[in-house]
């Protein structure tokens, strides 16, 4: 395992990221610190210039991220710019003064890098097949489009969450302030041609922290029952409840709004302003948050810089592989996984469940002993706080959710219809069936990989009145397997209504 730290340079903020990554390009993030700036830059004209004074500001924090650096023995590093630095007269000493003293050398990134990096991270998140993508910055906003995983065209819009603050700064009532921070907004919508003809199974999705804000202020204010922050969906009654909230409040109430940091309560006036002019416009019904954007595109550009190949076709199956590179145990994973799949369509006639249930099978599959991690003692009932907290790509929190209570439930009389009900918003009763016959898949699976040999290869089924028997192909002696996949018997037969037999 090797670590990469990734450093953005912001207008207003300076962020050091720390991930460690793999020789098979599977990455996680390991810490991440962001301390805020104010470097003066505030629009797209050449007249920006940076002072000494805001220059040693910067450096000061820069010697303190590169000892974290050094202590880390950290040798692969990537420091990228925002564009804005384009514009500054006296970038060149800047950045030259940076690498004298700390020896980092930063990359001014062009408006097509951001998009593109961005574009990169969205399309290996999701398994969202057509995408019209936004990001709120503070000086600036991006808005994308892509189908199959092409980038058909990007935009930069010269106007973000603080610059409608500033311009707006004159104004004290605050629904006369966001009523003018859309107008500004929309006078940069016109004639841009990646909002015209948007399809309908077009999906939006929005990136950076003013949409993690907003998506984080939805959850408390539904009682969102799940911690999960990627891929929640902000459907269009939540978000004009909350902008209907914000758009009446002065700085110090929005400042008291929970899990809004001080630092940034002044720019969420202006970032729900842009995601509402721009709902208007597009016709959006709902957003989906991504926590993932510019640094996760910069790790996966340096990693294919490596010759590492992303499989980005298979989102969810690159994510489950990523989790299980870093946690062990990938090859008895493996096999309990096709072993799942086999169970899982020799019993189809029984358990008659469609294919919306593949991914929540791979899920649970590949996930069925991360409660180990936690620990041995009660592992299966661990899976659910790990599963159900885990960033899992490519899946609905739904899907992520049902997988939770399958692994959970592997020892059927663990099924807990009390902590079931804590999730009736998402989950629907009928799905209790399911989750029952999923999770007795799953602990047959495992059984049959109990020696972790990989003796079982194929399994037959035969239903014969009252009795299934599911015959094992088998390359070496598997009596422990069969012998322990037999002790789930009674199990069985409470959630198929069968005898199991297995030769």
């Amino acid at each position: 395992m090797q670590q990469l730290a990734v450093l953005y340079l912001g207008v207003n903020e300076l962020n050091l990221s720390i991930v460690n990554y793999t020789k098979n390009g599977y990455y996680v993030l390991d810490r991440s610190i962001t301390e805020p700036l104010k470097l003066g830059i505030e629009n797209s004209s050449n007249d920006d210039y940076i002072k000494s004074q805001r220059i040693s500001e910067t450096i000061l924090i820069l010697k303190s991220f590169r000892k974290i650096i050094d202590n880390r023995q950290i040798q692969d590093i990537e420091c990228i710019a925002s564009p804005e630095f384009n514009n500054v007269r006296n970038q060149i000493a800047f950045f030259d003064e940076i690498y004298k003293t700390v020896s980092l050398f930063f990359k001014i990134q062009s408006n097509e890098d951001i998009a593109t990096l961005i574009h990169t991270a969205i399309i290996n998140t999701f398994g969202i097949t057509k995408g019209f993508v936004m990001q709120v910055g503070d000086v600036s906003s991006i808005i994308l489009k892509y189908s199959r995983k092409v980038l058909l065209g990007f935009k930069i819009l010269p106007v973000g969450a603080l610059t409608l603050a500033e311009l707006t700064s004159n104004i004290t009532v605050p629904e006369n302030k966001i009523e003018k921070m859309q107008e500004i907004f929309l006078s940069y919508l016109s004639n841009i041609d990646i909002l015209k003809d948007i399809e309908e199974d077009c999906s939006f999705i929005g990136v950076g922290e003013i949409f993690e804000a907003v998506g984080k202020l939805a959850r408390k204010s539904t009682r969102y029952p799940l911690d999960l922050a990627h891929n929640y969906i902000l459907k269009e009654e939540t978000f004009n409840s909350l902008f209907n909230l914000i758009k009446t409040l002065d700085l110090d109430k929005t400042k008291k709004l929970k899990g809004i940091t001080e630092g940034r309560a002044d720019l969420l006036a202006g970032g729900v302003s842009i995601i509402n002019a721009l709902k208007n416009v597009t016709k959006f019904k709902e957003v989906a948050i991504s926590t993932h954007g510019l640094i996760d595109g910069t790790v996966i550009r340096y990693m294919t810089g490596l010759n590492i190949e992303r499989p980005i076709f298979d989102v969810l199956g690159c994510s489950l592989s990523n989790i299980n590179e870093f946690y062990g145990g990938v090859e008895a994973i493996n096999n309990i996984y096709d072993l799942s799949v086999i169970l899982y369509r020799q019993l189809r006639v029984l358990h008659k469940l469609n294919r919306n249930f593949a991914k929540v099978l791979r899920i649970a599959a590949s996930m069925c002993m991360s409660g180990k991690r936690i620990s041995f003692e009660n592992y299966e009932r661990n899976n659910f706080f790990v599963i159900s907290h885990s960033d899992i790509f490519g899946v609905s929190h739904r899907e992520i959710l049902l997988a939770a209570f399958i692994a959970s439930s592997q020892n059927i009389n663990d099924f807990s219809l009390s902590e079931w009900v804590r999730y009736k918003d998402i989950l629907d009763e009928e799905d209790i069936d399911a989750v029952k016959k999923l999770a007795i898949i799953i602990k047959l699976a495992s059984m049959l990989n109990v020696t972790g040999s990989n003796s079982v290869k194929d399994i037959s089924c035969d239903i014969l009145g009252d009795t299934v028997i599911l015959k094992t192909l088998v390359e070496k002696d598997a009596s422990l397997e069969i012998s322990q996949a037999m002790s789930i018997a009674s199990d069985f037969k409470k959630v198929y209504g069968k005898n199991l037999q297995l030769l």
